[in-house]
């Protein structure tokens, strides 16, 4: 079966990296971990939230490199 649409190889690569830091993140262990008195979950969170448009626009910017 075809895909929906063509994907790039670093947005299919970002793409794998943002689920599995995603799936990393939301083990139920890390809900019981405190670092600095946050749970590590809250930490994984806002990093999810830097880290995930930084990792896309890297990804959409290699691409446009001539």
């Amino acid at each position: 079966m075809k895909a929906f649409f063509p994907m790039r190889g670093s947005e299919l690569g970002a793409l794998s990296f943002l689920i599995l830091f995603s799936i990393v993140s939301f083990m139920p262990r890390w809900r019981t971990i405190e670092i600095a008195g946050m749970a590590a979950f809250g930490w994984f969170m806002a990093a999810l939230m830097v880290i995930s448009p930084v990792v896309a626009l890297f990804a959409f910017l290699r691409e446009r490199r001539p």
